[in-house]
Parts: C-alpha cells; structure tokens; sequence
C-alpha cells in the first residue's frame, strides 16, 4: 500500500486541489473523510470542515448506504490496485448524481484509507435510461402494431400512385373475407364501385402533393359481392426506404352510412309529409324520392281500409314514363284482401317480402303487365305502427334480388320508421275530415282564451271571418251575462275539476243570440282546449216556451183545481203534479203517494177502487170518470171528479195508470144548494097553485053569493066572518111563502126580511 507522508509538498497539494474531478481520502474503518479537494467541495456544497465532520455515508441516499458499506468490506480485503464502479451519491441541496468511482487504498498518516475520484456522469446516465425506455417503447409499439395489423378491424394497404397494391395487412381476411394475397399484383380502383371510383381516384391523385388525404365513404365488396361502405386516411410514404408507398388505412363505416342514407331519406320523407296537406298528397311525394333510388323502377303505397276488410293502392310513381303501360293493363288491380297478391302477402305475414321472377309468380296478381314492362323483381315492406298494420310500401325492379340487396336493406330500415309518421298523417286526416264536414261548431281553443282554429260550421254559425274570430278571445262573442261562467268553466276545465257540458249564449255578427252546448277535453301538451259545440237555440226556445207553457198550465190547473198524475203499472209509487198535491193538502216534502197512502184518504165506501185490479174497473184505452169524497191530510173533506185510463204498450200490455183529478166541492156544495132553493121553490110553486087558490076562491065565491045570490041564505055577518076566515088563512099562506122566498135569498147571501 502506498503511503503519503504527513507533510505534503506545495506540490502534492496543488495537484489534489487542481484535478478537475471530485477527490477526497476517507479512513476505511470509520469512514471519516480525512482529506478532500476543491472540486469536491464545489460539486457535492459542503465546506472542508463539513466534510471533516462527516462519513462517506452522509454523502449517500439512506437507501443506499447498505450497498455502500458492502462495497467498503470488498474494498478492504481487494488485492488489485483499483477499483470502478458506478453509485448514486447525494450533494447538500439534496440532488441525486450519478458517478462513477475510481478507488485505490493507501496509508494516510498511518491510517488505512482510500483515495477516490467521482466522474459526474448523471447526464449521460438519463441519456442512456431515456434511450433504453424508448426502445422498450418502441418494442412494445411494434409488437402492439404487429397486433393490429393481424388483429385489428381496420384495413391497411401500400399502395403507390396508381392504386396498385404492394402490400396489404391480412386483416382483409377478417373484414372482407379476401386473403390478403388477392390483392397483391391488382389496382384498387379493380375493386371499387364504379360509381364511386372516379371521386376517390380524384382524391388518389393530391397524394403526388399531400402528406395525407381522407377520402369520404365509398362503397368496396367483400368476399360475397356484397358492397361495404370505407373511409380511408392516407398517408404520403413514397420517400421513406422500406415503404416508399402510400400507406392507406381504411375502416368499415357501413351501418353509419346506412343509417344515414336511412335518416336523411326519413328526414326528407317527414317534412314532404309535413308540408304536404292531404295524405295523398304525401304518399305522392315520398313514392316520387323513393323512385331516385338506383334501380328502383316502380313504388306504390297500399293503405288498409278503416273497416280493415281490404287494401287499398292510394299512391304510384314511376321512375320513367315507359313503366305507364304496367298501371295501364291493371288498371283495375286497385284493391286486395289480406293473403292476396304481394300487397296482401305482405298484410298476411306483416314482414318483408321479395318476389323474383314476378312473370312466373303464380301468386304474383299482375305478372302480364310486369312481363310487358321488364319488371322482374317485387319487394314488399309492411308499414306498421306498434301491431297494427297500416299498409305496405311495393317497389318494383328490373333487377335480380342478389342486385337488390343494399336497397332492400334501406328499404326495410325506412319502412320501420315510417309508421308513425304515415299513422299521424291518417289520424290527421281523419281528425280534418271530421273538423271541416261536422255540422257541429268546433274549435281549438288556447289556454289564453284564444280560438286557435275553428271549423267552418262554427265560423258559419258566428258569421265572422275566421281572421276575425283567431284575433278575438272567445268571451267577447259570449252574452255579457254568460262571460263569468264561461271564465270559470275554463279555469276548472284546464284544472281537470269541470264535469259537466257548458252552455251560453253566443252574439253572432248580425246580433242573434245562439245558445251554444259545448263538451271538451284538454290537450295540456300544447295548451290548448279541443271543444265540440252545438247549437241548442231551438232547444232553449222550445224550453223557454214549454216552461211558458208550463206556467200557463200550472196557473190554469190552480184555477180549475185540475191535477194530473200517473203511476206505472209495476210501481206502487204514483207521480203527482204540483196541484194534485194541493188538492189533497200536502207537498212532495210531507207525502208520498204510495197506494196505501192514497186509499187512506179515500172514504172507506170509496177504499175498494183502490184495493181492486184497476182492470175490474178500467178498459185500457177507454177513460172513465168517478166521483168521490178524499179526506185530505188537512182533515177536510173534499169532492173530488176524476178521469182515469189504463195506458197500453205496442203489444197491448197495461204499462201505467193515469188520470185527472179535480176539486169539485164547491161545485158540489153549490149542487145541493141549489137542488134545496129547487125544493123550496117547489113548495112555493105548490103554495102559490094550491094553499093561495082554496081560500081566494072561498072569499071569490062568498062575494058572488052576497052579491048575486043576496046571501043564499047567509047573513052578511055570517058572510063576512067567512071572507075573514079565507083572508086569514090566505094571509098565512102568504106567509109561508115569504119565508120561503127569504130563506133562498139568504142561502143566496141575501135577505129580503127588510125589503
């Protein structure tokens, strides 16, 4: 082991201070630093006296001083001169290097040591960790790329200027079911579908001056024919060795573009039926696009009848005019029922249906004007909403199905939606039918109190232009009485709590008044009140004069104590008008007239008209009349007359009982006086020609005998006293009749007493 003497020259330390590296001498057993250089102490930030303080462990991170302590053992028992090796060392700010060590033992004033020197190589230690974990990267890409390639779902092709084929990925065999080797030695533009190739050889061609290009969806046919539509990006390659190409990278976009072709043809097919007004129209429209697709010659649309009994052809379109002849040999071919025909094939099983061979179709109804025309190919497609089967769209090809497939695929995804659009525009269709032909008032009416739309009827019945009528609110047209009803009705109606019809009175533009009825429902979506109304104004006349009528009637039964009742037959109840009530001194409120309660009334002589089988009494048809006494609730009694009739059924059943019944006392009461005053003027009669003639004729006869006879034997005394006698009992005759004729008088309400 060399050794360093404890005086150093000048030199000696100008050397260890001047040496552009890191040095420094540390004891090998307690591994103080015993000497250190300037370079040390400017790369690691301590001064000399620090270091002289410390361990060559201080200047290690804590997780490597095992490490470093094994090295110090290997260090000690080391035979060769050096030693190298590479450690983390820490400086005082606490930044990790990297350094390179290169160590000999020594004897330093008689201590066993080693002299070190540290290379900084920290930098070139990330360069080299940065370029290991690139090629790890760079492995790990490879292999991900090499398993895409094989695995993936994307196309990957070289392919030069022209579009001939270098190289291309065996993912075509997954996605098209075409080995890659198929390619090799042909041109894309082989493969591409002439409609599309002259684009995409357009966007071939910047490739001379672009580094990439992206070519829009074109359509390219697998293994089956079948044509798939791609979006390619590419990438210009035609400088860099090993490629020196153009690299193409292609995914499938097929259900994409379907879906779009099928939403933009849905999207356009919804506004024409939007803007179309009647459903014919519409149908009209949408066959009229549905005849651009390619080989599309011939649609029709068939709508089923609303009684569902057959289909109906509503709409045709041609694609040229050469196709007219096929509708003009079938020009009665307009109707179908369920199984016949392709229409009716298609209402039957309520799927797609494909005919080829439409000439030798057995089933096919018009295969003499398809033979004519060249149509080969029919294709039914059901249009449906939920289970329910609207009708069918029938197109018509000169193409074989195997041609038709993509369009049949489109076909089927736009019938599917079309449903409920064709099933609005039915129900619209309706909805207007019914709107514009009822005679009955309708309008749509807004929660603002605005009539939204009106029929004609209800224009017509206002006598106001419609204009008029959707720039005024509807209270303005109601009676100004009626307005705070209509308003309240309105509220409880949007509310949901108005159960009942609303009827007022409407001011037409000439000033009548209408009463109007109306029953509505509430279409809280679009706020607005859909109300069917109808013109009661003869009704209410006809009621206003029946109540009239009415009154009159109840006032003249009143005044001839005159009331009507009835009773059904099966019933033991009886309906009473207001004065039958009167009559028998009581109200609906106190009574009810049950038969028991009836008889009771009735004298007991009287009970059994009520207590027999009105048949014993009654033929039906024919009325008769009783006369009878009623002890009303009052306790009066009462004569009442009545007319009664059985009432008969178109088969002749008895139904119910009626009658008349009427207060007849004072008439009654007015009989009897009557049949008295007769009586005593019976007695009068019989006074005045009997008990007046006896004496008047004595007192006549002895005048004539005094005067004539000379008394015939008589006194004039004894004659007078006999003329007394006749005059006495004459004046009491006199008398009587007096009283008589008085007591007329005063059953009369008069008195002659005084007279």
């Amino acid at each position: 082991m060399p050794s360093v003497t404890n005086e150093k020259s000048d030199f000696d330390r100008a050397i260890f201070d001047l040496v552009p590296l890191p040095m420094w001498i540390y004891d090998l057993d307690t591994l103080h630093f015993l000497a250190v250089n300037k370079e040390a102490i400017h790369q690691y930030g301590y001064s000399e006296e620090e270091f002289k303080q410390m361990t060559i462990r201080d200047i290690r991170p804590q997780e490597d001083v095992p490490k470093l302590e094994e090295a110090v053992e290997r260090t000690k028992s080391r035979r060769t001169k050096f030693k190298k090796s590479i450690f983390r060392h820490q400086r005082r700010d606490g930044i990790i290097m990297y350094v390179q060590i290169k160590g000999n033992t020594i004897n330093f004033k008689g201590k066993k040591a080693e002299i070190v020197t540290a290379t900084d190589l920290t930098e070139l230690y990330e360069k080299e960790r940065n370029l290991n974990k690139a090629y790890e990267e760079l492995s790990f890409s490879e292999k991900r790329y090499r398993s895409l390639i094989g695995n993936g779902r994307d196309l990957v092709a070289i392919i030069d200027l022209a579009g001939n084929y270098k190289y291309v990925a065996p993912t075509s065999t997954t996605v098209l079911g075409i080995e890659p080797e198929a390619f090799l030695g042909k041109n894309a533009f082989d493969f591409i579908y002439e409609e599309d190739a002259p684009r995409v050889m357009e966007q071939l061609g910047k490739m001379q001056e672009s580094k990439s290009v992206s070519i829009e969806a074109y359509r390219f046919p697998d293994v089956n024919g079948d044509l798939r539509w791609f979006k390619t990006e590419l990438s210009n390659h035609l400088n860099i060795p090993l490629i020196e190409g153009i690299i193409a990278n292609t995914h499938e976009v097929t259900a994409e573009i379907k879906e779009k072709i099928v939403s933009d043809l849905f999207t356009e097919l919804t506004l024409t039926f939007a803007k179309s007004f009647s459903l014919v129209s519409s149908l009209d429209k949408a066959l009229q696009r549905l005849v651009l697709l390619p080989k599309i010659r011939v649609s029709e649309i068939w709508l089923v009848a609303p009684d569902h009994s057959e289909l109906h052809l509503v709409s045709t379109s041609l694609q040229q005019r050469k196709f007219d002849l096929f509708y003009q040999h079938t020009q009665e071919f307009t109707s179908c029922t369920e199984g016949e025909g392709l229409a009716g094939s298609v209402w039957k099983e309520k799927k797609v249906i494909v005919w080829d061979n439409l000439v030798q179709n057995k089933h096919f109804l018009r295969a003499e004007a398809a033979q004519m025309t060249g149509l080969s190919t029919g294709i039914g497609l059901p249009i449906m909403y939920g289970d329910e089967f609207l009708g069918c769209i029938v197109c018509f090809s000169t193409s074989p199905p195997e041609i038709l497939a993509e369009k049949i695929t489109l076909l089927t995804h736009l019938s599917e939606k079309l449903g409920p659009i064709v099933k609005q525009k039915v129900t619209e269709e309706e909805y207007r039918n019914v709107f514009n032909i009822s005679s009955d008032p309708l309008c749509i009416v807004g929660f603002d109190g605005y009539i939204k739309k009106c029929n004609k009827a209800f224009a017509h019945l206002m006598g106001y232009q419609k204009s008029h009528l959707y720039a005024t609110a509807i209270f303005d047209f109601i009676c100004l009485d009626d307005r705070s009803r209509a308003a309240e009705a309105l509220s409880l109606l949007i509310s949901g709590h108005l159960t009942e019809r609303f009827s007022g009175r409407f001011l037409t533009a000439q000033g009548e008044i209408k009463w109007l009825q109306w029953s509505a429902t509430v279409a809280a979506e679009s706020k607005t009140i859909v109300a069917v109304g109808k013109d009661i104004t003869k009704q209410k006349l006809a009621e206003q004069a029946l109540q009239t009528a009415y009154e009159k009637l109840k006032t003249a039964q009143k005044i001839a104590k005159l009331g009507y009742w009835f009773r059904p037959i099966d019933s033991d109840i009886s309906e009473w008008s207001e004065e039958v009530y009167t009559i028998y001194d009581c109200s609906p409120d106190t009574f009810i007239p049950t038969v028991e309660n009836v008889k009771q009334a009735l004298l007991p002589n009287d009970r059994h008209l009520m207590e027999e089988d009105p048949s014993v009494h009654l033929q039906p048809g024919t009325t008769k009349s009783f006369e009878h006494k009623i002890v009303t609730r009052s306790g009066r009694l009462k004569w009442v007359h009545q007319e009664v009739l059985l009432v008969t059924d178109e088969q002749g059943n008895v139904v119910k009982i009626e009658g008349t019944i009427q207060d007849i006392t004072a008439s009654r009461q007015a009989m009897d006086q009557i049949k008295k005053q007769n009586d005593t003027l019976r007695e009068i009669a019989w006074l005045q020609s009997h008990s007046i003639r006896a004496p008047l004729t004595r007192i006549m006869s002895l005048i004539y005998l005094s005067k004539e006879l000379d008394g015939g034997g008589k006194s004039p005394d004894e004659i007078m006293d006999l003329i007394m006698d006749s005059a006495q009992e004459l004046d009491d005759v006199i008398a009587q009749i007096t009283v008589k004729t008085n007591l007329i008088h005063h059953e009369h309400g008069t008195d002659t007493t005084h007279r």
